[in-house]
């Protein structure tokens, strides 16, 4: 096949393209099918819209360079060399393309959304060289598809053989050959911007992508080329919904604790011990999830007896999707929205967190990882935040060697656990100290001995959890014997979702549910639960109220024990921004009110209320106004109470 010049030989290679991209995406789909959930005919219109409008963007964001090599005014286009310089482009730069392309078909299982520019902390980690021999080791048939695939590029352009334009006047030659090289440029500035040239309209961004698809879905129409170079080095814009007194009055980050506001209060320094378990989502906790067969085993059992003598918020969601956001929401009260928090240069601004004012009361800080100390900036955030000390797996292998490395991560829980226990116990007190787990986690491989020792359940994860629970029962057992267990407050959560096996959990808000538990062996916590809207950037302002803390502070959060406060909201972002009241979930993509559903009645949302929500709802003017005081502060780079800058 020879197109008649050289403009329709470069539309054929494109729409070649757009071929393979597409079939990416459904490669993608086939694979996640269970995680994405069923597609109804209904959304197949919408949905294609939205993939190839991403695909455009992601297409012509690479090819921009194919673009302008193809449709130089120049006869030398014609000749053999300039072709193969071609032929090579093409090839590189959508092979590299269609590799970050394919890669969720292996890599969102882990996250649950499309690969973004924050993905890419991997590479600065010490451990990076290992962790891509273990992809190529479990993926090698996708990196054998990917290169049928740039073989297939080649092929097809080498299909579409070159004729060059038969123009012999050279005046109207390089006149038409411009005019065409025009044309091209503003037709890929146009498909860029979503389709649209106009001025009023924003460009093209990720969360345009809930205007085409349910927040469940939204991973299906974004593309990763796209949604690598729009992420990169963002810079902030954010709707005005309103004029700063009006916002300051609906919801304020700063906190000016008042006397009585607090219905809960711990007398005293108690310690404090935040435990971050790693991947132990509330689909999975057979104390939380009502899921489960009746006869089914729990893959938690440890955790479910905690969870029966503590105070347990049943309703509790995380605000970010991997494991390093989880200790800006945590510590700092700062949720991780479209863009990784820590990712961004605004996290280098000055902090108030939980870790330095607690320090200020007299508490010593620290923060225990079994990973490398560079792996996923946590020791770097947790300098910045107030974090004293830190155990990570160099001081764990100085003490007792090298064999206790899983090859992948870092060390065992059943090893680094006793490790934390008793640095725990050396700790002058009243201490603060934050446990973050890691062997819940792909590859999902057990410890030599421990095989057969925990239910497989339905999901490669389920046994981990068996095993990580475990290593936290003998992490209590070890603290029970030291001095000033008793007098210590537990909190108890998981850094992200991790998937599901059923169908409510796979759905907003249950895909972000986590545990959230408060516990104290000595009685300084009731036992009890909540079912009402709790979440990660709740922890530090709910702390600070148990310890009666009188100071203004900063935080996205509400204490959770606190009296004379209005109805509660959880919020995180899954495409849309995603409002938890307290029957209702808000889908809202910052333009219009995408959907709203009776999550308790309505689990698998087939009934959207939507329609019926009038734009003076509070908890869509809650949304709206968390939003803007969220991108603000952002862009401010502020994140502590006026008098303190």
């Amino acid at each position: 096949m020879k197109p008649f010049n050289d403009f329709l030989t470069f539309v054929y290679r494109i729409l070649f393209l757009y071929a393979l991209f597409m079939l990416c995406r459904v490669g993608f789909y086939l694979a996640n099918a269970e995680l994405i959930g069923p597609i109804a005919w209904s959304e197949v219109p919408s949905l294609l819209k939205g993939a190839l409008i991403y695909d455009s963007g992601s297409i012509f964001y690479i090819n921009l360079p194919f673009l302008v090599f193809s449709l130089l005014p120049f006869r030398f286009r014609a000749k053999r060399w300039y072709q193969t310089f071609l032929l090579w482009l093409f090839v590189a730069v959508n092979a590299f393309g269609l590799l970050l392309d394919m890669a969720d078909i292996f890599y969102y299982p882990y996250k649950l959304a499309r690969i973004a520019s924050d993905d890419l902390h991997f590479t600065t980690n010490g451990n990076f060289g290992r962790l891509l021999w273990t992809f190529l080791g479990d993926y090698w048939y996708g990196f054998l598809i990917w290169g049928a695939a740039a073989v297939l590029l080649w092929y097809g352009f080498k299909k579409i053989g070159y004729r060059p334009a038969v123009v012999r006047n050279n005046a109207l030659y390089y006149v038409s050959q411009t005019l065409l090289l025009a044309l091209g440029a503003v037709g890929a500035i146009w498909l860029i911007r979503g389709c649209t040239l106009s001025p009023a309209v924003y460009p093209l961004s990720l969360s345009d992508a809930g205007l085409y698809a349910s927040p469940t879905k939204v991973s299906l129409v974004t593309s990763n080329p796209f949604a690598l170079i729009r992420t990169y080095d963002q810079k902030f814009s954010y709707p005005e919904y309103f004029g700063e007194e009006e916002l300051e009055a609906i919801f304020t980050p700063v906190h000016r604790p008042a006397p009585d506001t607090t219905r809960l209060r711990v007398g005293g320094r108690p310690n404090i011990v935040l435990i971050v378990m790693e991947s132990f989502a509330a689909a999975h906790i057979k104390a939380l999830s009502d899921q489960f067969p009746p006869d089914a085993p729990s893959y938690t059992p440890f955790l479910d007896s905690l969870i029966g003598e503590g105070y347990v918020f049943r309703n509790a969601y995380h605000n970010g999707i991997r494991s390093i956001d989880a200790l800006p929401s945590l510590w700092a009260s700062i949720p991780t929205f479209k863009t990784q928090f820590l990712s961004l240069p605004q996290s280098t601004a000055p902090f108030r967190a939980l870790p330095r004012l607690l320090k200020e009361q007299g508490y010593r800080t620290a923060f225990m990882h079994g990973a490398e100390r560079q792996s996923m900036s946590f020791v770097a955030f947790g300098r910045t935040v107030g974090v004293e000390t830190f155990y990570s797996r160099e001081e764990y292998e100085a003490e007792n060697g090298t064999g206790d490395f899983d090859g992948q991560w870092g060390i065992w829980d059943h090893r680094f656990f006793p490790f934390v226990a008793r640095k725990i116990g050396e700790l002058p007190q009243p201490y603060f100290a934050t446990l973050f787990t890691l062997s819940s986690h792909h590859p999902f491989r057990l410890p030599a001995g421990f095989e057969g020792r925990f239910p497989e359940g339905n999901l490669p994860l389920h046994h981990m959890l068996g095993y990580s629970d475990l290593a936290l029962r003998e992490f209590f057992r070890e603290l029970s014997k030291q001095e000033g267990y008793e007098n210590t407050i537990f909190i108890l959560t998981a850094d992200h979702g991790s998937g599901a096996d059923n169908e409510k959990y796979r759905k907003v808000p249950y895909n972000f549910a986590v545990p959230l538990l408060f516990y104290s062996p000595g009685g300084l916590i009731p036992t009890g639960s909540d079912d009402r809207p709790a979440q990660h950037i709740d922890v530090m302002p709910t702390l600070l109220g148990l310890l009666g803390y009188d100071k203004p502070y900063f935080a996205f959060g509400e204490d959770l024990f606190a009296t004379g406060q209005g109805p509660r909201h959880a919020i995180h972002y899954m495409g849309a921004f995603n409002t938890v009241a307290d029957s209702l979930v808000y889908i809202y993509n910052e333009r219009e009110l995408a959907g709203v559903y009776d999550y308790r009645t309505d689990p698998l949302q087939e009934h959207n209320l939507a329609a019926e929500t009038e734009p003076s709802d509070s908890v869509l003017r809650w949304t709206k106004a968390f939003i803007q005081q969220y991108y603000k502060h952002l862009k401010e780079r502020n994140y502590v109470v006026g008098e303190e800058k």
